[in-house]
């Protein structure tokens, strides 16, 4: 198989080699977690430095990348391209020996529009360039993004079974893998690494340590502080918050209100201490096994083409069968507390959004605002501790 030319830089400049590190996703792959430790500085690399441009993540690139896309004309290409140029900018003048930008957002931008922007624009920035991205298992993938929509209040998916939300898409093709991480390969070769996960098949069975080991050509090194983790809201939550949804909907915010108040109550309930019924979404077996059916020839190309023929991805197709209930669960409120949780509920959740009424306050970018000052107090005390040894 060929595929494109090296992403090497040859530089007369005297600098010191740097090395630019793309992380683009995928969505539900433990992204959040790799973004919190490097926006925290939880990460001290063996000899090495690492320049994280981001107070959390970079996902508005993608929003900018579809930008590029849909300039039709020079001048609008040239006002899409500048948020990268300023970026590379901020790329070139730092003195790590590694910059890394973090966006799961770039999961869903074609790889041959993404190598043409890094071409234009970020191959004077750095020495080398390399990709990497981790893929989930078609089963987990399903679910797992299932609930993150309903968590995020997307409207559609709200209103879908976890059933529906699967047939939605095997129709649309979302979670067929092989076309998409082979577009990246054929644009990127070598420089594209493309890693399962799968905790069992994972450094340490952590997705950090396995970043961290790939992403930086197995440097050693040492993290500041536990791991920071994304847990999955339970059914129970995961039903609170559909309410909450609910009464939101009539806002003006939109999906982007929505989302942050996501994001904002699944780190309070990550905070909590955790309740005595805690139900985990599941796939019930007829699902499941028509979930294999579907994927199995996508598990096998992906295994064949990027595993080493080792059947990494069909394996996880069969364990979900394995692994799944005999009946449905049942993702409406009514179904999980009395007539005396469901009015509480209610009335909490309209006086909240009656409360997110106020013209005065843009909601999306105060709760955004507020993960990334939190973001910014535990690196402070991070490195305040560093400093102390």
């Amino acid at each position: 198989m060929e595929y494109a030319d090296q992403m090497t830089v040859q530089s007369s400049s005297p600098r010191p080699k740097k090395t630019l590190i793309f992380h683009i996703g995928d969505h539900k792959t433990g992204s959040t977690s790799i973004q919190l430790a490097f926006a925290q500085r939880q990460i001290r690399l063996d000899g090495a430095s690492v320049f994280y441009p981001a107070k959390l993540a970079l996902n508005v690139l993608g929003d900018h990348c579809a930008a590029y896309a849909k300039a039709a004309s020079s001048k609008a290409k040239q006002a899409a391209i500048r948020p990268f140029q300023r970026l590379a900018a901020r790329i070139s003048k730092s003195d790590g020996d590694f910059a890394l930008v973090s966006a799961e957002a770039f999961e869903g931008v074609p790889a041959s529009l993404f190598h043409e922007i890094v071409q234009s624009v970020f191959s004077d920035c750095a020495d080398e360039i390399r990709i990497i991205a981790y893929v989930r298992p078609h089963a987990a993938r399903i679910v797992s993004s299932y609930v993150e929509r309903v968590k995020s209040g997307a409207p559609k998916t709200s209103a879908q079974t976890l059933e529906e939300f699967s047939n939605s898409k095997r129709l649309n093709g979302e979670f067929i893998y092989w076309p998409r991480f082979h577009a990246w390969r054929n644009a990127f070769g070598e420089n594209f690494l493309l890693r399962p996960m799968i905790r069992e098949k994972l450094i340490n069975k952590s997705v950090l340590d396995d970043f961290i080991h790939h992403a930086f050509g197995g440097i050693d090194y040492e993290l500041a502080g536990d791991s920071p983790a994304n847990v999955a809201l339970c059914l129970e939550d995961l039903m609170r918050l559909k309410i909450l949804h609910e009464n939101l909907r009539r806002l003006r915010g939109g999906i982007s209100l929505r989302r942050t108040v996501g994001w904002e109550f699944a780190r309070i309930s990550g905070m909590l201490p955790p309740p005595n019924v805690q139900t985990k979404l599941r796939l019930h077996k007829l699902l499941a096994e028509e979930i294999r059916t579907t994927y199995m020839q996508d598990a096998k190309d992906m295994d064949r083409d990027f595993f080493d023929g080792r059947a990494l991805l069909e394996e996880e197709l069969n364990r979900a069968v394995e692994q799944a209930i005999d009946t449905p669960q049942s993702t409406e409120p009514g179904d999980y507390f009395s007539e005396s949780e469901l009015r509480s509920l209610a009335i909490l959740s309209s006086m909240i959004a009656s409360m997110m009424e106020a013209d005065a306050v843009n909601w999306p970018s105060f709760l955004h605002s507020k993960r990334e000052r939190d973001v910014e107090i535990a690196r402070r005390a991070i490195e305040k501790r560093q400093s102390a040894e």
